[in-house]
């Protein structure tokens, strides 16, 4: 192993040793699976990495209070820039390890993806709590993890592309645990739903029986009542919502032929961006359903490492 490798991994090694004892969020914790630590090969989907696994971002942790840190295996002393990264499932379901941007480690991020309550266990704001307590402590521990906490972005895909929405554009909202004085630096939107109270009305316009069967299932749970009670509710958990000249850029990714997830979610909040005066982009892959691997073609991440190395220079960053 290279001499910077080999540092970068004691670095990593000591960082988590060295995590401060006090403070609610910093506290290790002493039940459940201990952090492990791992190389990954060059063969892997990230590329030569260095990953951290299972690191809770709150005191008492449930299962799901936890992240992932994968950093490039050849980064050196200088932190990486940052994305933190929310993934799918209905809001009931999924996985850390459900990742559409893996291949952003090996362009020289790092990224942090995160786990957070299910629907079942926690109706909402439950799931954008959880996402600003990660984000909270992630950035608390910046320099100790190697990442830059002035450079980051935050993004997700479905479920997590709404909670990255949320995370983004509701940075006022105390009751979802949001500090104002954090702003990421753009958002990372894959097939998000935008607008709840619009779901029933933009499956049915598609003709989508799987779709209003899925959002009839989801959208309750998370809601915590039924849907045709839950249009307030439904108001406050939209990314929508929130949508104001603030915002951070946004870059939409959308299959146009989405049956669970219907384009027209991400078609309003491309307008609802547009009329603020925010910087997005709105990019339809043709032929794509619900997620997949036509989301991470050669053909797609050049838009998106592009649209990252925009947002980052804008910022003034290196």
């Amino acid at each position: 192993m290279p001499f910077m490798k080999t540092l970068a991994c004691l670095r990593l090694v000591l960082a988590v040793m060295l995590l401060p004892a006090s403070g609610a969020l910093a506290q290790p914790v002493s039940s459940g699976a201990p952090a492990s630590f791992e190389t990954l090969p060059a063969s892997s989907p990230y590329g030569e990495a260095i990953v951290r696994r299972n690191i809770p971002y709150v005191s008492h942790p449930t299962t799901n209070q936890n992240f992932e840190l994968y950093l490039p295996g050849n980064h050196s002393v200088q932190p990486c820039p940052l994305v933190i990264w929310i993934h799918g499932g209905a809001w009931m379901m999924g996985s850390k390890e459900w990742d559409n941007v893996k291949y952003l480690v090996r362009n020289g991020y790092a990224i942090a993806s995160i786990d957070y309550r299910f629907s079942p266990e926690a109706p909402f704001p439950a799931q954008i709590q959880d996402c600003n307590a990660a984000l909270n402590f992630i950035l608390a521990h910046a320099a100790d993890y190697g990442v830059d906490a002035r450079r980051f972005v935050v993004g997700g895909a479905s479920a997590g592309g709404h909670l990255a929405l949320l995370l983004g554009l509701a940075r006022r909202e105390r009751e979802f645990g949001a500090n104002s004085a954090i702003k990421p630096l753009a958002i990372l939107d894959f097939f998000g739903p935008t607008d709840l109270n619009g779901m029933s009305d933009d499956l049915q316009a598609i003709h989508s029986r799987k779709g209003i069967e899925t959002w009839q299932d989801a959208g309750p749970k998370l809601l915590g009542a039924p849907l045709v009670r839950a249009a307030a509710r439904a108001k406050a958990a939209s990314p929508i919502t929130y949508v104001s000249a603030a915002a951070p850029p946004v870059l939409i990714i959308q299959g146009n032929e989405d049956d669970l997830v219907p384009m027209a979610q991400s078609q309003r909040l491309h307008v609802a961006l547009n009329r603020a005066g925010v910087h997005n982009e709105l990019i339809l892959v043709h032929g794509a359903g619900h997620d997949g691997p036509l989301f991470s073609t050669p053909k797609i991440q050049p838009g998106i490492i592009g649209f990252l190395k925009e947002a980052f220079n804008h910022a003034g960053s290196p």
